[in-house]
């Protein structure tokens, strides 16, 4: 009788187990990817095909009492008003910003990146709301996220980068162009891809600047009228830099460098710089813009790798003039 119950329960319990399926427990669900940071901004700008970059610190500048009428000289507070109801960020309270040109294989684009406080969502939608065309979106990473259209007949793109960065670009391809090289370069995917301050010329020049509010740099090498610039400084340099920063007598003090070969010129080639400076100081639009009557001579000076010269001029007649020759061209940019 034991050995037979035995048997029968042996033989219910395979019958249940073959019977009947077993419950298998859920898939664990994958964790979200980490939010994505941007640390610097010229690290989501290649060096290939580079043309020009300019670096800002707009809320740094803001902040400077003395700065703020020259500025609503340039950019009246109404233009700075529609421009944050157009964008989704007012320019006054970003910590920095970048714009670079790149002449690349799907033509001549432009790249304004920005940081912001703004909202990544509004920021896309007030974005959306402009285009001419049906946007095209691509969604990258849960905070990357890229659209594409246009805007009249001019191609545009806007890249998300994370919850306080983005990238406009105007021209140039959407698939390829800098927003989407930005893209790559925030979620770490063009770790061998050197960015603009990464080597020599930009990075040494760079250097040599210092940290300022505006920087501008431009990548050698210079052709045809632009190579005979700087009194033909430009035909042998590598790239040009400037910097431009607030002085102890609420001035602006200008650096230009030149970058190069000059172990054997330094001299002679930054006294040829204040002259050339001195030539664009006389000229119509150097005395438009208050060059020409600067608070301390220029003052040059020189190593093997650079040339420079500093000068210091009055921020109200730089506003005023800069307000004259590019007004339309700043409404344009506020629209």
């Amino acid at each position: 009788m034991r050995r037979r119950g035995f048997l029968a329960g042996a033989v219910g319990t395979l019958a249940a187990c073959g019977g009947a399926p077993v419950a298998r427990p859920p898939a664990p669900t994958p964790e979200p990817p980490p939010p994505l940071r941007v640390a610097d901004l010229a690290g989501l700008l290649p060096m290939a095909a580079l043309r020009w970059v300019i670096l800002t610190r707009p809320r740094e500048i803001a902040a400077i009492p003395w700065l703020i009428p020259p500025i609503l000289r340039i950019a009246p507070e109404e233009n700075l008003g529609r421009f944050k109801d157009r964008t989704g960020f007012d320019l006054r309270q970003i910590p920095e910003a970048a714009i670079a040109s790149y002449a690349g294989e799907g033509g001549e684009a432009t790249i304004y990146v920005v940081r912001h406080n703004g909202d990544p969502v509004e920021i896309e939608r007030l974005f959306d709301a402009r285009l001419t065309t049906a946007p095209r979106r691509t969604v990258d990473l849960p905070d990357a996220v890229r659209v594409s259209g246009k805007i009249g007949d001019t191609a545009v793109t806007l890249a998300v980068l994370g919850a306080d960065v983005v990238a406009f670009q105007v021209g140039g391809s959407p698939g390829r162009g800098p927003a989407r090289i930005a893209s790559l370069y925030a979620q770490g995917l063009l770790k061998k891809s050197p960015t603009v301050f990464a080597g020599d010329p930009l990075k040494a020049l760079d250097a040599r600047l210092g940290p300022a509010p505006v920087r501008a740099f431009a990548l050698g090498p210079f052709e045809g009228e632009l190579a005979r610039g700087a009194r033909g400084l430009l035909g042998g340099a590598t790239a040009l830099g400037g910097a431009v920063r607030p002085s102890a007598r609420e001035g602006l003090l200008a650096v230009v460098a030149v970058a190069g070969d000059f172990s054997r010129s330094g001299e002679r080639a930054s006294r040829e710089l204040v002259t050339a400076w001195n030539e664009l100081a006389q000229g119509s639009l150097g005395r438009l813009l208050g060059l020409d009557a600067p608070v301390e001579p220029p003052l040059p000076t020189h190593s093997d790798e650079a040339v420079a010269v500093a000068v210091e001029v009055d921020p109200n007649r730089l506003a005023k003039g800069i307000a004259a020759a590019t007004s339309a061209r700043i409404d344009e940019i506020m629209r």
